[in-house]
């Protein structure tokens, strides 16, 4: 008879959690707690059942549902984290976030049949959500989020100076009437990138007014809503900025199909920026510029930290932040004549 994490912790008294991490070595709990899990497992047989090859050569990728409905980054960083490890030799398991919430036991049991080592996660997950992936003692590490109560180990890239490398491109092409478009509570992103833009703003000596920012688009699915949001401010405001920095290429994109369906050329009445530099605002016409956030570096330096994890059994929470770099397409012109 299979022996399970859970049987474990029901015959000593502990979490599922703190099962796993004694199992795997991992730092953190006390000497004699440490000793009652071992001694159990080993008298339940659970020891004869661990496969530490496979365990260091599976990984699992987990994302929240909103994410891979809505989002053109996620299927890039998808791509890139499956053909990397595919090209070292990892297997991958794929998961959906909320399963961890609403059928723990069952993620826990099809994560200890693959042999699973490490997780990877994608994207902003609730934090409470966060929580019931940590349960499953496993180390992980994150792409592109931010967590605030949680420990954990984040590669993402460097938002705030994407604003700034956005904002002095603009001003370098004679612009001094810049906005923004996109909702800081979209993500952890969108909000670094609108404060980095306004921190970016202030020290250069500009003025950023209030209705240049429109702070209710929220990029996803559902595009005719946000092209709705957006012609809305298109019919109310009598004069647009000079330029658009926005919180990612789709954003910018629906803002040039919206403008152009009224009569707003871009980039001869105004420029517009995005973040991300995914197929969509390259294959877009005029091809956008943007900020490139090195999708394949921040999935190499993910795996790469999180195979060290599984290798040494240790573990160590920290934010690491990735360069980002402008890429210019046609979508910024030159300053409108006074």
């Amino acid at each position: 008879m299979k022996v399970t994490l859970k049987q474990i912790a029901e015959r000593t008294g502990v979490s599922i959690n703190t099962v796993s991490m004694v199992l795997r070595g991992m730092s953190g709990i006390s000497a004699p707690t440490r000793d009652r899990v071992r001694r159990a497992a080993e008298e339940m047989g659970y020891r004869r059942q661990l496969k530490p090859a496979a365990t260091k050569q599976s990984l699992c990728l987990v994302s929240a549902e909103r994410h891979r409905r809505e989002s053109y980054s996620y299927t890039e960083f998808n791509r890139n984290f499956l053909s990397y490890a595919a090209s070292h030799e990892f297997s991958v398991v794929t998961a959906e976030a909320e399963q961890f919430r609403d059928d723990p036991e069952g993620a826990q049991r099809r994560i200890e049949e693959a042999g699973v080592g490490g997780i990877l996660t994608l994207g902003d997950i609730d934090e409470s959500l966060f929580v019931c992936i940590r349960r499953c003692g496993l180390p992980i590490v994150a792409v592109g989020a931010r967590y605030y109560r949680e420990p954990v180990c984040t590669f993402t890239e460097d938002n705030e100076m994407a604003a700034h490398q956005v904002v002095h491109a603009l001003m370098e092409r004679g612009f001094t009437r810049i906005g923004f478009a996109g909702s800081p509570l979209f993500s952890a992103a969108f909000s670094e990138r609108y404060f980095g833009f306004r921190q970016s703003c202030y020290r250069a000596g500009i003025s950023v007014q209030t209705q240049d920012e429109w702070l209710d688009l929220l990029p996803g699915s559902d595009n005719e809503e946000t092209e709705s949001a957006v012609l809305r401010h298109l019919e109310r405001q009598k004069e647009l900025p000079e330029a658009f920095f926005c919180g990612n290429d789709l954003l910018a994109v629906t803002l040039a199909k919206v403008f152009r369906r009224n009569g707003v050329r871009v980039p001869e009445d105004i420029s517009l920026v995005g973040v991300d530099f995914n197929q969509l605002g390259q294959m877009a016409e005029p091809r956008l510029t943007t900020v490139d956030i090195g999708c394949s570096r921040q999935v190499e330096a993910a795996v790469e930290q999180l195979s060290a994890f599984i290798e040494t059994n240790t573990y160590k929470p920290a934010r690491v932040l990735l360069p980002t770099a402008l890429r210019w397409g046609d979508s910024i012109g030159t300053k409108r004549p006074c």
